[in-house]
């Protein structure tokens, strides 16, 4: 299993990464409200929301991820 994280200007909170059971998978929280909680704005997974390799690349391009990592998910390979 691998999880990547970025924190975003805005206070939100990218992660991604693989793991055998669920695929691909990118989460975004957006920033802390007062009471340090945060909104989840996207999830998505390769199993439990059927999101395609295409759909994760897109994903991973809009929020300026390694192109390293992108790359390897073109090839389906393990982040």
């Amino acid at each position: 299993m691998s999880r990547y994280l970025k924190k975003e200007q805005d206070g939100s909170t990218v992660a991604y990464g693989f793991d055998r059971a669920l695929g691909y998978f990118i989460d975004v929280f957006g920033p802390e409200d007062e009471e340090g909680i945060s909104q989840m704005i996207v999830e998505e997974s390769s199993l439990l929301s059927g999101m395609s390799n295409g759909k994760m690349i897109e994903l991973m391009q809009e929020y300026q991820l390694p192109e390293a990592h992108i790359n390897l998910v073109a090839l389906d390979l393990e982040i």
